[in-house]
């Protein structure tokens, strides 16, 4: 995705606060002993930016999972 592609769709949200989760697939053997079964666990997480790569043009964002 290119920085402008994501900045045009955030524009009508400037003002919203950004969350975000991390979905992680369970192990099949570990799905199996669960009463519900969603093949995800699902956890908050906190973005950064890690680095800005001028030479390649390229934005890095980093994905930090929360403690609950």
């Amino acid at each position: 995705m290119k920085v402008a592609e994501l900045i045009r769709q955030l524009e009508p949200y400037r003002d919203f606060d950004i969350e975000a989760r991390v979905h992680l697939e369970v192990m099949k053997e570990e799905l199996q002993k669960r009463t519900y079964k969603f093949p995800h666990d699902t956890y908050n997480a906190e973005l950064s930016v890690d680095d800005i790569g001028h030479s390649d043009k390229v934005v890095l964002i980093g994905v930090e999972i929360m403690e609950d």
